[in-house]
């Protein structure tokens, strides 16, 4: 009887061990689980403009890579300058498709952001006077352009490297685009600064392109975020690069074709002027020349836009810098 007792006192606690490691492993296993299910996703909130230099991320968009990166991206696309503005200041944004004189206005209201990236953006002078062949014809012409903007600071820059300054040519305050565009082809202005698809767009009416930053080497085009975010949400930032950079790769790899809907939607293509479009050759994402920051806030000094001291490590994150 102790015997059987024994026997079955063995049994008891042999099996309670088998229940107990069963329970430890699927313990494990449920914890394992949990803290998968409970694993943060990255996120970001970023604001475009309606210009090529943002394809790549409309792209990217589209395509699902920020997704592919693990990156909840909240993208925001604007139509004016101003609007974009608001939103970076009101904290609504981590980072935005700018501009280095607009970046220049920033710093100058104590706002904390940094240049990670150049973006492609390209800005032409056009004009529909056919007396006017280079940019020397310009003095004592007329044209439309926004005022302490980047256009401005292109034409400004575009006429000294041809010996003139922006005082000699006539100045008229039109600050929306396609206006510029309209009184351009009417002969109301002379010749006037335009981003794309506007670029496009006049061309294809009969307007001809002087020259444009592209040509000049003047970038004034950037992605920039904010320092918080640079120091916060690190991770969020490369994410979104990593993604950037899989769309550049598509573009290059892909016809026009395929994306023209994108450029259509965000940008303001339209199928008429599908077989006249030119994109610049996208490249991956890399931190711009310290000259051409150097160049555009000095101009901003000059123009009392921003009249603050200039540290070209205060401005310029080294995120991308390898």
């Amino acid at each position: 009887m102790k015997k059987k007792l024994r026997l079955f006192g063995l049994v008891s606690v042999v099996t309670l061990g088998l229940l107990a490691s069963c329970g430890t492993k699927e313990g494990t296993q449920e914890k394992k689980t949990i803290d998968t299910s409970q694993k943060e996703t990255l996120s970001l909130s970023f604001g475009a403009m309606p210009a090529v230099d943002s394809l790549p991320v409309y792209i990217a968009e589209k395509e699902g890579y920020f997704k592919e990166e693990g990156l909840d991206l909240e993208l925001n696309s604007f139509k004016s300058p101003k609007d974009r503005d608001a939103a970076l200041i009101s904290g609504n944004l981590d980072g935005a498709n700018t501009d280095l004189i607009a970046l220049s206005t920033y710093r100058q209201g104590d706002m904390d952001v940094k240049i990670v990236s150049q973006s492609i953006g390209t800005f032409s002078i056009l004009t529909g006077n056919n007396d006017i062949t280079s940019l020397t014809d310009l003095k004592g012409k007329t044209a439309g352009y926004a005022k302490n903007q980047a256009p401005y600071y292109f034409l400004d820059e575009a006429l000294k490297s041809n010996g003139l300054e922006v005082s000699e040519v006539g100045f008229e305050e039109v600050p929306q685009i396609p206006i510029r565009v309209e009184l351009t082809l009417n002969h109301k202005i002379d010749a006037t600064v335009v981003p794309d698809p506007f670029r496009t767009i006049g061309m294809a009416q009969g307007l001809r392109e002087l020259t444009n930053s592209q040509e000049l080497d003047i970038q004034s085009t950037v992605f920039g975020f904010t320092n918080d975010s640079l120091t916060n949400n690190k991770e969020a930032i490369e994410a979104f690069y990593r993604a950037y950079n899989k769309a550049v790769d598509y573009v290059n790899e892909h016809d026009i074709d395929t994306y023209y809907d994108v450029l259509k939607e965000k940008i303001g293509f339209t199928d008429e002027i599908k077989k006249d479009v030119t994109l610049p050759k996208y490249v991956h994402a890399e931190q711009i020349d310290g000259k051409q920051v150097d160049n555009a806030f000095n101009w901003s000094k000059e123009e009392g836009i921003f009249t603050k001291e200039y540290n070209q490590k205060d401005v310029m994150s080294d995120l991308l810098v390898k």
